[in-house]
């Protein structure tokens, strides 16, 4: 599925067609902010930026300063209305910029999306379909050595991602959402309670099974870890029996 950057102010407008999108393409939701869009655009890789100027005040053309800067290779729709400051008029005319104007249905801002994304090649979409013809296990654990085993135990049957801290599994994540996740519950910067936070504000990864694995049979950290509804807690080292127990019940 189609990845997209949406970009505004969170108001009615923005929910509707936001819920909409969402049955078509995989979204990803920002403030319009311009730091705020800056640091998710390092995290996510969309095909398509669109950005709601309904109710966007002035200091939002810092949002297209930044577009225009590190971003103009993607294609980038926005949607304008009759009233938003003059301001904007001279960055629009940008080449990096497509406009609409509102007032528009969700249907005609879906057909103008999809139409500014028809150019893709054949080619690279039966590349993608292959590549997700296998069931997605990922494997987060700073030990990089074990989850290589992991993933040798599991590569003929599962299509394996790793990462070896928080940071680096959120932008994988952003890229492709697996199917399962492993989780290693201690890791340094980001361990595994605040990386699962972040996981579930990930558009389409709010409901993938998430696997906590930790070394500390300590009841406490379990019953703080289990606060966030992981969908389980496994002790490591993790045997294969206990890996393809999850993946049995999980990815039937």
């Amino acid at each position: 599925m189609q990845k997209l950057f949406f970009v505004g102010r969170f108001n009615k407008f923005f929910e509707d067609v936001n819920e909409y999108l969402s049955k078509h393409f995989t979204v990803q939701v920002c403030v319009d902010n311009a730091e705020l869009v800056k640091g998710m655009l390092k995290l996510v890789k969309p095909d398509l930026i669109l950005i709601s100027m309904l109710d966007m005040e002035e200091d939002g053309i810092e949002i297209f300063y930044e577009l225009k800067d590190s971003h103009a290779n993607t294609p980038i729709l926005c949607l304008e209305t009759y009233d938003q400051p003059t301001i904007f008029a001279d960055i629009l005319k940008h080449a990096a910029f497509s406009s609409m104007e509102l007032p528009a249905s969700t249907v005609r801002i879906h057909e103008k999306i999809s139409s500014m994304l028809c150019a893709k090649q054949p080619e690279e979409v039966m590349e993608e379909q292959e590549e997700e013809a296998k069931p997605c296990v990922m494997f987060i654990d700073d030990n990089a050595f074990q989850i290589r085993v992991l993933k040798e135990m599991l590569k003929n049957q599962y299509d394996v991602l790793l990462a070896t801290s928080g940071m680096q599994a959120l932008e994988i994540i952003s890229n492709r959402i697996p199917d399962i996740i492993f989780l290693d519950y201690d890791m340094p910067e980001y361990d595994g309670k605040q990386t699962l936070a972040l996981i579930r504000m990930i558009s389409g990864a709010e409901e993938v099974p998430v696997f906590f694995l930790t070394g500390v049979k300590d009841e406490a950290q379990k019953e703080a870890a289990m606060e966030l509804n992981p969908t389980g807690y496994l002790l490591k080292p993790a045997t294969a029996e206990m890996i393809h127990a999850c993946l049995d019940e999980y990815l039937k």
